[in-house]
């Protein structure tokens, strides 16, 4: 258990999936504490399972926050998932081409797009994250 709640820290190979001309751009408004962040981002493609995290680097969020995102796909089809506060995987939905998919994991800010063995491809998502 302890292992999986540090690779969803991390975001970093335990998923196992590629990009392809990713993109995300944020905003920010509040104060320490009370900060809500905004974001949209694009890719060309998703193969595998690849986590996308709300903000970035030098956003300092500290407590308990809430995601709402609305995603959608040009082609081809995913799982989106994100993990409670346990760790546990949670499923938010499916995603398909031309059927946009709204998320609203438990807790975190971080969701997942698994395309398992295939692809899909114009990615896009916005959405933002809030104190709870």
């Amino acid at each position: 258990m302890l292992v999986l709640a540090s690779c969803v820290a991390l975001l970093v190979g335990c998923e196992g999936g590629t990009l392809t001309n990713y993109s995300q751009s944020c905003t920010s408004t509040g104060l320490f504490g009370d900060e809500t962040v905004t974001c949209s981002g694009r890719a060309r493609s998703v193969r595998g399972s690849v986590g996308f995290e709300f903000g970035g680097d030098d956003e300092q969020l500290d407590g308990t926050y809430r995601l709402a995102a609305t995603l959608s796909v040009e082609e081809g089809e995913a799982s989106v998932y994100a993990y409670d506060a346990d760790g546990e995987r949670v499923s938010l939905g499916r995603l398909s081409a031309g059927e946009p998919l709204s998320v609203e994991p438990s807790s975190g800010s971080v969701f997942f797009v698994d395309a398992g063995e295939g692809e899909v491809r114009g990615l896009s998502y916005e959405g933002r994250i809030e104190p709870v």
